[in-house]
């Protein structure tokens, strides 16, 4: 069905299932586990980006700086459908307050960096402006 020919009734029918989020299986070679996501809604990363942002005021000017390790690791954590990074064993085991924590010791940096950005390409992020025009 080409896109320019729906009829309302199937563009209301599209957004009626627009609440069904985007997943995707990315395997963790270091570890050999699967780690299953999902996208997340502007205002779960809005929210997220807002808890990792850290404020200072330097010669009367607020400055802002987001916590990249704690922002990807909170995305992770909000996005991850399976594994259960709260599980009470990993959360024993890392002596971990919760879920982010675990997923702060378990991944190394560049895969805090990695999953992050699978994350925030299933929120609709990095989508490139070239495939919305052509729509």
């Amino acid at each position: 069905m080409e896109i320019h020919n729906m009829t309302d009734e199937q563009v209301l029918d599209r957004l009626l299932d627009a609440d069904k989020l985007p997943q995707k299986t990315v395997t963790l070679p270091r570890l050999g586990i699967p780690v299953t996501l999902q996208g997340l809604t502007g205002k779960q990363v809005s929210n997220i980006r807002e808890r990792c942002t850290e404020r200072s005021e330097k010669r009367g000017k607020v400055v802002e700086r987001l916590d990249e390790e704690q922002f990807n690791a909170a995305l992770i954590s909000a996005a991850t459908v399976k594994p259960n990074w709260g599980d009470p064993k990993l959360l024993s085991k890392f002596k971990a307050s919760g879920p982010e924590e675990v997923v702060r010791r378990i991944l190394l940096a560049g895969e805090l960096a990695a999953v992050g950005d699978v994350v925030l390409d299933l929120s609709g992020f990095n989508v490139d402006l070239e495939e919305l025009k052509n729509v």
